[in-house]
């Protein structure tokens, strides 16, 4: 709960580019470069990445050699595809990578009524949302801000009292610690660790995300998380409702 150091995107490569998730290796490319969520695996001599699509990208090139990678570090990386290896094996070159924002959900029943109030009740909208690698809840998201120096909050918490064995749901908090006034808008990205959420004995769950929107209206999507079985780590994947989306950002969100 407590604050920590700013999740800052590489906002200007996201602005002039408008890159997003990669959900299809094939889709949103610009000048053949690509962007893609995943997992480090290796050392900042070595690595590879797999990706939220169970790709495996094997760093041939790496053009920012400035970010100091760690092992089952979670990223997000723009990169240029130079050859296919096999089926889910790619040779690449780094363009931009940066440490992707990753949190464990909150629980309702573990939390008193100061820590519910300090998670915040204030609008965000969810932008985009996917499940990756039979593992995580991924949010592209937009936020209105005014300091830029100032952090912003995110958090999931799971209502327990609503869930149950075959459908669990989840409310995306945000704190904005006052700083609501709609200078800029802003964007950024956030992946939560939802494996506990599937019941034990059970391989999948309906998952309903829930959030308040700018407009100050509960906004509601849902969608089956299937746990991750072996070499099988195709995600489920949806798009939100249009309405009440932030259009035309420009500046990267400063999270925690």
């Amino acid at each position: 709960m407590s604050r920590i150091s700013r999740f800052v995107l590489f906002a200007m490569l996201l602005s002039v580019v408008g890159l997003t998730s990669c959900l299809d290796d094939d889709k949103h490319e610009w000048l053949h470069m690509k962007e893609c969520w995943g997992t480090v695996i290796g050392t900042q001599e070595e690595f590879k990445i797999v990706t939220d699509l169970g790709n495996t990208l094997l760093v041939v090139e790496n053009n920012d050699p400035s970010f100091q990678i760690e092992d089952s570090m979670r990223v997000v990386v723009t990169f240029t595809e130079l050859e296919q290896r096999g089926e889910n094996v790619f040779d690449i070159r780094i363009n931009a990578i940066r440490e992707l924002l990753t949190k464990d959900p909150l629980y309702s029943s573990q939390l008193n009524e100061q820590q519910v109030d300090s998670i915040g009740h204030d609008p965000i909208e969810a932008l985009y949302v996917w499940f990756g690698n039979g593992q995580y809840l991924n949010i592209e998201f937009g936020i209105y801000f005014s300091d830029l120096q100032k952090s912003h909050m995110l958090n999931l918490v799971v209502d327990e009292e609503r869930s149950t064995d075959e459908r669990v749901y989840v409310q995306l908090k945000h704190n904005a610690f006052d700083d609501d006034v709609k200078m800029y808008e802003g964007y950024g990205r956030v992946s939560f660790d939802i494996t506990d959420l599937i019941p034990e004995g059970k391989d999948q769950i309906i998952v309903v995300l829930e959030w308040t929107d700018y407009a100050h209206l509960p906004q509601t999507i849902s969608g089956i998380f299937r746990q991750a079985k072996g070499d099988d780590t195709t995600p489920v994947t949806y798009t939100l409702l249009k309405k009440g989306t932030i259009n035309g950002s420009t500046s990267a969100a400063p999270v925690q």
